[in-house]
């Protein structure tokens, strides 16, 4: 992956996070919560470690999880509550951002684990659009 190429995969991924963290503090479903995390897992995955984006990565994780909770509860999303994962999330970016540009991509990281299985999941659904993500009928 050229330097070009990663940096522009970061743009994309830091856009499709703000576009999650969006939902999730519109309406705190679980779908969005798990969207999120897949996001994380694909983005992380794509530089070296860093333990400043671990931090951020958890931060954001878990503010977003305190909300979809508060959500599933019934309990209208506290401007405390937004406030902090509007926070998490810029912090988040601006980590982000700063690593792509420092960081060498780790390509052979890329497809593994929980992100690998993800994609399977999602082939296997664009390949029977009758089907729910779960594979039954909808």
């Amino acid at each position: 992956m050229s330097e070009s190429s990663i940096a522009q995969t970061i743009h994309e991924r830091i856009e499709a996070v703000k576009k999650v963290v969006n939902l999730i503090a519109q309406s705190g479903r679980e779908d969005d919560l798990h969207d999120l995390r897949v996001l994380l897992i694909n983005t992380t995955s794509l530089l070296k470690r860093d333990p400043g984006i671990e931090a951020a990565v958890d931060d954001l994780y878990a503010a977003s999880a305190a909300l979809v909770k508060d959500a599933l509860s019934g309990i209208s999303p506290t401007a405390r509550s937004l406030r902090l994962l509007l926070s998490a999330s810029e912090r988040f970016c601006d980590r982000l951002t700063a690593a792509a540009g420092r960081l060498d991509p780790v390509p052979e990281l890329r497809l593994k684990g929980l992100e690998a299985a993800y994609t399977v999941q999602l082939e296997r659904f664009g390949l029977n659009a009758d089907l729910d993500p779960v594979g039954q009928v909808a």
